[in-house]
């Protein structure tokens, strides 16, 4: 999967969405689309009491395309709450993955999508 590269996004903002799109290359060969799907939303359901505008995603056909909806929701919002969203939505992803496969596992798995260190941050206060 490749970013959008739109010039209007920080590269905070990039780093952020470049996450999730490891994490879905990384576990798509494992899980498959329809795996990633569910996973992702089920944690979009989980978050979407405290951010409303995460959980109005429509259902997800293929990892690609969910990456690109979050892209677009997470551009959508201000850096701050785009970053807290995205710790949130990452948090329970990992919760939800561990709880299937355990922990160090899914931290492994994690580690390699890592493109900076907010994952790992995210991952340490469990």
């Amino acid at each position: 999967m490749t970013s959008k590269g739109d010039p209007g996004r920080s590269v905070e903002h990039l780093l952020l969405i470049q996450s999730w799109r490891r994490l879905a290359d990384q576990l798509g060969p494992l899980i498959g689309d329809n795996g990633f799907c569910a996973l992702y939303g089920r944690a979009l359901r989980l978050v979407g009491p405290d951010y409303t505008w995460l959980a109005t995603t429509a259902p997800c056909k293929t990892r690609a395309a969910q990456i690109d909806a979050l892209d677009d929701m997470l551009a959508s919002v201000a850096p701050d709450l785009a970053q807290v969203a995205h710790a949130a939505l990452l948090q329970t992803f990992t919760d939800l993955l561990a709880s299937l496969i355990g922990h160090a596992l899914a931290r492994r798995l994690l580690d390699a999508a890592t493109v900076d260190g907010e994952e790992k941050k995210v991952q340490e206060h469990k």
